[in-house]
């Protein structure tokens, strides 16, 4: 990993170029690493799973968002945004509906 000491084009710049490398600030620091590659990696079922919940998630906060009337009268939590508060309202529906489903064990 380089890190950028007298550049000051890129200086406090992250993201990427292209496929060719990633910039990022750690600790108010800009490094520059290489693309990582990712095409190796094999997920797990539990992880594809939380993937569809989150996409769901994001789905339902989109749909509150695009909608003035739900928007308007969506709770908010502090300074977090709309689609904030709807994304983590819903994740939080789904764990404690997947706890409530972990409890109750069919009868023998």
């Amino acid at each position: 990993m380089a890190r950028n000491k007298e550049n000051y084009i890129i200086e406090g710049t992250s993201g990427r170029i292209g496929q060719l490398c990633v910039m990022k600030i750690i600790n108010g620091k800009t490094f520059v690493t290489k693309y990582p590659d990712r095409s190796k990696v094999v997920y797990s079922k539990e992880q594809l799973g939380l993937r569809d919940v989150f996409a769901q998630a994001a789905k339902f906060a989109s749909e509150i968002v695009n909608d003035p009337v739900k928007k308007r009268n969506y709770p908010r939590q502090g300074r977090k945004s709309i689609y904030h508060c709807a994304l983590s309202d819903y994740l939080a529906e789904q764990k404690r509906n997947k706890s409530e489903n972990l409890s109750v064990q069919p009868e023998k």
